[in-house]
């Protein structure tokens, strides 16, 4: 994992936008997972780069969400539309469809397996809270020992979907951008550390192909 300090999410935005656009400039196709949270915003920036290109290569969806009503106000592609995602002409998946929880994260799973063996790159945006999590993936949940692409669990706070580690590392880049003090020690672990993954989830990111940190961590 590539460290880089910094002082904003600008780098993270740029090194993502531009090799999106690259990409697709170049006729390949692209499977992007956007964050929800606090990486929502950079995802905001990053669509916004792209707008100026022909985008029925590029396809996006969540790399984790909350099980809730579809448009609840804490559904994660929710605030994203609230934020002013649009992405004209891209094949976008709303993990969320109405149905029920093992049924809507079967339909996820088989989404990302079809479109992962259609593209030519896999690029997600990650955040690391806390506690280590990464994605929708909590320590010691299933989700950090399923062999699947996604998994479903119920957590201390939401009922969540999520990509799974055995997913991350079949990824071709992960950007993972961290900030704020509190997130400190956490990043600290993940840098300097090696911990299992089932105790800090945010370990996996290491296994990526391409894997870049942004954080406002001196390390």
């Amino acid at each position: 994992m590539k460290y880089i300090y910094a002082e904003n999410t600008s780098g993270a935005v740029d090194a993502v936008a531009e090799t999106v656009y690259n990409l697709l400039k170049n006729g390949k196709k692209v499977l992007w997972l956007l964050s929800g949270g606090s990486g929502g915003k950079v995802c905001i920036e990053i669509a916004g780069r792209l707008t100026d290109l022909p985008l029925e290569n590029l396809f996006v969806t969540l790399s984790d969400e909350r099980f809730v009503p579809v448009g609840d106000p804490d559904e994660n592609w929710q605030q994203l539309l609230d934020m002013g995602l649009d992405l004209p002409g891209a094949n976008l998946y709303r993990p969320l469809n109405g149905k029920d929880r093992s049924q809507t994260t079967a339909d996820f799973m088989e989404w990302l397996n079809a479109t992962k063996s259609e593209v030519d790159y896999t690029i997600g945006v990650f955040g690391i809270g806390s506690d280590g999590h990464t994605a929708g993936i909590k320590p010691g949940s299933i989700a950090v020992t399923s062999d699947q692409t996604a998994a479903d669990f119920t957590g201390e706070d939401f009922e969540r979907i999520t990509i799974t580690p055995a997913f991350i590392k079949t990824m071709d880049e992960a950007v993972a951008q961290v900030f704020g003090a509190e997130k400190h020690p956490a990043v600290a672990e993940l840098l300097n550390g090696d911990l299992p993954v089932d105790q800090q989830p945010a370990q996996i990111l290491k296994q990526v192909a391409k894997s870049t940190l942004y954080t406002d961590y001196s390390n």
